[in-house]
């Protein structure tokens, strides 16, 4: 084997070992917001004014949804729904061993769970990254200038020691997370989350990859894509990008905790690599969709609109 596709191997290895630990760090966040809901239950009822910018918990569930968003463009799901239907009809012979009890689970919970429309317009409320109906209403044109604001002002921060714009920029992009945010973000963010664990328990188990003759995770996802004759996908720079964003908002949502230096970036900081990484995956994939003939458009996810001028004008730098 060449050196090349032994990086491609191990990249390709390493994308299936991060996606599920991004999806526990997802969980995570998602455990400290019900820890602190139910504090606050206890507390009782408190009336307060209505919301101008996101707060923490809420932050911390849209972190885990951002990450969702991006593994939703990554076919994730959509590639666990289409075998379940290709092994169910008979159009995928072969003999799932172990994989079929998990096959059989996912496919008796298809009604109970979010479903594909109903993910792409919380996507598309959220991130303004509608993969649904072109008609969708209340779609979040502004979110992804505001935290590249955010990525931009961090990159800054940490290469001249002015911190300046970070907290008006991160107080910026909470507003517009408020705007777009409601009581159902929780429970949604928590639905989700399980159905993309199932999803890649039958996607990376060894004998639905055997079926599917795929080394990896994405393999899978690649392969049944081909059988359906979808575009490959950027699927690694998603996961990337998702991760990122999903480090960036969670930052966030320490700053929003009211710590007096939580503004300020440090240089051992993991939010200035998420940043950059940010930055860069969203770059890589735009310049990937107009390599494909995308539609102009694109903002670096699937039907996209925001701001994407200035985004296109970055990617051709």
């Amino acid at each position: 084997m060449t050196s090349a596709a032994l990086a491609a191997t191990f990249a390709a290895r390493m994308g299936s070992a991060s996606v599920e630990r991004a999806i526990d760090e997802a969980k995570r966040l998602l455990l400290s917001v019900e820890a602190h809901a139910v504090v606050l239950s206890e507390v009782g009822a408190i009336e307060l004014p209505p919301a101008i910018r996101a707060e923490p918990t809420q932050m911390r569930a849209v972190a885990s949804l951002y990450l969702a968003s991006t593994l939703e463009a990554a076919g994730l799901i959509e590639a666990a729904d289409d075998l379940t239907r290709l092994v169910r009809t008979g159009a995928l012979p072969g003999d799932l061993g172990a994989a079929a009890r998990l096959v059989e689970a996912f496919w008796d919970g298809r009604n109970d769970r979010t479903s594909t429309e109903e993910r792409s317009a919380l996507f598309g409320r959220l991130f303004g990254a509608p993969t649904g109906p072109p008609d969708a209403a209340g779609v979040n044109d502004a979110f992804e200038e505001r935290l590249l604001d955010l990525c931009e002002a961090v990159i800054d921060a940490a290469e001249t020691g002015s911190h300046r714009r970070v907290r008006g920029a991160g107080e910026r992009l909470a507003e517009n997370v408020a705007g777009a945010a409601n009581d159902m973000v929780l429970l949604m963010a928590r639905d989700i989350m399980g159905s993309l664990s199932e999803a890649i328990a039958i996607l990376n188990h060894p004998q639905v990859r055997a079926m599917l003759m795929a080394r990896t995770l994405w393999d899978a996802v690649a392969a049944i894509d081909r059988r359906f004759h979808r575009p490959a996908r950027p699927t690694l720079s998603y996961l990337r990008r998702g991760r990122a964003g999903m480090t960036v908002l969670a930052w966030l949502a320490d700053m929003l905790d009211g710590a007096d230096d939580a503004a300020s970036v440090r240089a051992d900081d993991s939010v200035i690599d998420a940043a950059v990484s940010w930055v860069d995956e969203t770059l890589s994939i735009i310049r990937a969709e107009e390599a494909a003939g995308a539609p102009e458009s694109s903002a670096g996810m699937p039907g996209a609109t925001s701001g994407a001028p200035a985004w296109l004008d970055l990617a051709r730098t």
